[in-house]
């Protein structure tokens, strides 16, 4: 079928807004696992605090399962991972920073996902 403008030129199949890029498949979002993305928030000296102080394994997934709600809790306040001084939770060490908003995002994805 043509255009009245164009009798060559096919109608378009459907609406259009102006400057509409064409649709393309985009591929969703990578799974958050232990092993992909988790696993690797946790710096060694953050597993060694946590071995001394906090009684459990930040690098054992089922140690990590099973205090998830209080690591969430500590990270997403910025209560953790504890800043030594000079450094402090308002002026973090920048090769030691707090969790950023994806990091904390990640986490509570990988929790509502059955900790895969």
């Amino acid at each position: 079928m043509a255009s009245e403008s164009n009798p060559a030129e096919p109608i378009p199949s459907g609406p259009k807004e102006a400057g509409e890029a064409p649709k393309t498949e985009v591929d969703p979002p990578p799974t958050v696992t232990w092993d992909t993305t988790i696993k690797g928030y946790f710096l060694p000296s953050d597993v060694q605090c946590m071995l001394d102080n906090g009684g459990f394994d930040l690098s054992s997934k089922s140690d990590v399962t099973n205090n998830a709600d209080d690591i969430y809790t500590q990270v997403s306040n910025k209560f953790m991972p504890k800043q030594m001084p000079p450094f402090t939770q308002q002026n973090p060490d920048p090769k030691h920073p707090l969790w950023t908003q994806e990091m904390c995002d990640n986490f509570k994805a990988w929790m509502n996902g059955g900790f895969q």
